[in-house]
């Protein structure tokens, strides 16, 4: 009998297939060390060393205000970590506040009482639909109006609200109580882990420590604000900056809140709603039995996400004056010059940021989720038309109740809207006439039309940016609403319209002179802007999700690398980036235009790339298989069988990433773009205009309502239509 011989195997199988990957990570390590290189290089010679060093050197500015004590003598990195406990402060308030507005809301928007249900429609619709930055803007302005502090208003004991901040009760020696507090939790929770083996034990000796360790502890003491001459002394007194940066982002975060807790609600399977019903559970105890415990599993994940967003979105605070990480981080690079080491630093805190919150929400929502679903079958609980959160269908006179009294306070509301908007309004006239009226002053937006168009785009520009401007929304408005049209004459229309957009920027073929990036402001940055960024983010996302979605280790790991950087890096910091680092890679000369559009761009592009990514995986990989069986090129193959179904698969969602890119252009104020919100602010800045600011910000609001409003239309019109 013959054996086989065996032969040691050849490691150059091996290496051909690591071939590839070692290639691609050799590309990418030596492009980023080249840009790098030139980075330094310019940074030498502008005379600024490079390196993380000056972290030990003196700021030089004060942290206002902080929990950490911060003086101009002490090095950056106290002060980069007072910035940094400003955010999680902010954080550590705005997210359990918009918690809670938004379970509310979302119950709300769930009762079986249609004027309960529409008024918290009305009040999700606008904050959803304007952007957060214009938001904030309005609340400063709102709080800025605000009385003295002489005059200061007491809501409550101990509360006073004035133009200058909002004054608290301080806690003082709080931290030891609270180490207590959780430790005895901890040991509440290793009780409920161990009851079955331990018994009763544990928790009576957790509670025994922890009464005997309290009354160990020194006395609380409560600080009391009290107004003392011209000012206030004493409690904790939060500025105007800080109240308004934690209104913004718990009123916006609350409304996307509000449908996360409106959707998980509806997604309750309805047999489980009728078991304990049967059972003969109290509606208030089918709710919280029931109802809440299936419905946090199902909306844990995008709450998360909500989670992330608030924190990147306290970035925003730069714009309002509030000393938050990026905007200390911002500082410490126009001090130093350096850029790519500040934007490092920062990108690499909010990566870490995202990682643990994202990281902690992660595990419990698996923790809560490992014993499965429960009935996934069946009829939910939106499938049911009348349905009451709040359980009160045994007592109908409490509905009417609540009927009255919200009719009541909703007329009052709409009366006090109606008188102070329209019919004590001045319309017409300087800030004089407007001095001279109790109610709005739309003068203000009337008598500063052509710089909320233009800009400050000399008078010859202006002609050919409003027939660009008017081609561009003719654009939009045929894209959004002309489906009826054949596809071949939508498609001639729109290049006509591009054609006019064209010509008139290019002056080309009348003689006109050329308006470059550089003379564009007002409406004309915004709508090209939004309109260019979606454009070269479509292909470049869907590049992104197939790279992703490749055999390549290095190829999919590059591709996910950049979106998951991008996305867990607020977009200010993208912007400062371009805004810094993007004229050392190019060597100056690069509009700021440009550069805002670079980074829109790259933002958009990741976003979408997960949609499309997500879009891809549900369709069967058969598919592609058959088509390549029939003789069909790969490109082929993506082209006329995969791409029509990811398209209509991700259409609601991708529209969705839409509506964030258009609201998002709102930010490119931050680095000096002057855009519509730019040119708001420079209405609001001069001494005349400047008390009716908050006029001037709901005016640029209803624009960008309106855009994101259509595009929301689209989307469920789109979603509707993938569902038949």
């Amino acid at each position: 009998m013959m054996t086989a011989l065996s032969y040691p195997s050849s490691p150059v199988g091996p290496l051909r297939r690591w071939l590839p990957s070692l290639a691609w990570i050799l590309a990418l390590g030596g492009m980023a060390a080249v840009l790098l290189l030139h980075i330094e290089s310019v940074q030498t010679a502008r005379g600024v060393q490079g390196g993380f060093g000056f972290l030990f050197q003196a700021s030089g500015f004060r942290i206002s205000e902080s929990l950490l004590s911060v003086t101009p003598d002490d090095p950056y990195w106290m002060s980069i970590a007072a910035g940094l406990v400003n955010t999680l402060t902010v954080a550590a308030v705005a997210i359990p506040l918009a918690t809670a507005l938004g379970i509310a809301l979302g119950l709300m928007r769930l009762s079986s009482h249609s004027l309960a249900a529409r008024c918290a429609a009305i009040i999700i619709a606008p904050l959803r639909n304007t952007p957060v930055l214009l938001q904030l803007f309005v609340w400063y302005g709102l709080l800025l109006r605000l009385p003295d502090v002489r005059q200061a208003w007491s809501p409550l004991p101990s509360v006073l609200l004035s133009n200058r901040g909002l004054a608290l009760p301080a806690v003082h020696g709080w931290l030891p109580y609270a180490a207590v507090a959780l430790l005895a939790l901890a040991a509440l929770m290793f009780r409920w882990h161990t009851s079955r083996r331990l018994g009763k034990t544990p928790v009576y000796a957790a509670l025994a420590g922890t009464v005997l360790t309290w009354a160990l502890l020194p006395a609380l003491q409560i600080d009391l604000p009290v107004k003392r001459g011209l000012g206030l002394q004493g409690g904790w007194q939060p500025s105007i900056e800080f109240a308004a940066l934690v209104i913004g982002l718990v009123v916006f975060h609350a409304a996307y809140i509000a449908d996360i807790v409106r959707a998980a609600v509806r997604a309750v399977p309805l047999g489980l709603v009728e078991a304990g019903q049967a059972m003969g559970l109290a509606p208030w105890r089918v709710l919280r039995l029931v109802i809440a415990p299936y419905a946090t599993r199902v909306a844990l994940p995008p709450y998360a996400n909500q989670c992330l967003a608030l924190v990147k979105n306290s970035t925003l605070a730069i714009a309002i004056g509030y000393q938050e990480l990026m905007a200390v981080i911002n500082t410490a690079i126009t001090q130093t010059g350096l850029a790519l080491e500040g934007i490092a630093l920062a990108a690499a805190v909010y990566l870490m940021l995202a990682l643990l919150l994202g990281g902690g929400l992660s595990a419990w929502n698996a923790r809560h989720t490992r014993h499965g679903p429960g009935d996934t079958h069946g009829a939910r609980l939106g499938d049911r038309p009348h349905w009451n959160a709040a359980g009160n269908d045994g007592r109908p006179w409490l509905g009417w109740l609540a009927s009255a009294v919200l009719a009541l306070a909703l007329t009052a509301a709409a009366w006090l809207l109606l008188d102070w908007a329209i019919l004590r309004a001045a319309w017409q006239g300087s800030p004089a006439a407007c001095a001279d009226v109790s109610g709005a002053c739309w003068a203000a937006v009337n008598e500063n039309l052509p710089l909320l168009f233009f800009g400050t785009m000399a008078q010859p520009d202006r002609t050919p940016a409003f027939f660009a401007c008017v081609a561009l929304l003719a654009g939009i408005a045929l894209t959004l609403s002309a489906r009826r049209l054949p596809a071949k004459t939508r498609t001639v229309l729109l290049l006509i319209l591009l054609a006019v957009v064209v010509g008139a920027l290019t002056g080309w073929p009348w003689g006109g002179k050329a308006i470059g990036p550089q003379r564009w402001g007002g409406l004309l940055v915004t709508l090209i802007l939004a309109i260019a960024a979606l454009a070269a983010a479509v292909p470049l996302a869907f590049g992104l999700a197939l790279l992703r979605r490749s055999d390549s280790r290095a190829g999919s790991l590059a591709a996910a690398s950049l979106i998951e950087a991008v996305r867990g890096v607020p977009l200010v910091t993208q912007l400062l980036f371009a805004s810094f680092v993007l004229p050392m890679l190019l060597g100056g000369g690069v509009s700021k235009f440009s550069m805002a559009l670079a980074a829109l761009t790259l933002h958009t592009a990741c976003l979408l790339a997960e949609v499309l990514r997500g879009a891809l995986q549900a369709i069967p990989p058969g598919q592609m298989m058959a088509a390549r069986a029939l003789g069909m090129r790969p490109f082929t193959a993506y082209t006329t069988v995969i791409w029509p179904q990811v398209r209509r698969i991700a259409a609601p969602a991708a529209l969705g990433v839409f509506v964030g890119a258009v609201k998002d252009t709102s930010l490119v104020s931050i680095i000096g773009v002057f855009d519509v919100l730019g040119a708001a602010k420079a209405v609001v800045a001069g001494t005349d205009w400047r008390p009716y600011h908050v006029e001037v910000y709901l005016a640029v609001a209803l624009l960008y309502f309106a855009a994101s409003l259509a595009l929301s239309k689209v989307a469920r019109r789109l979603e509707s239509g993938v569902r038949r």
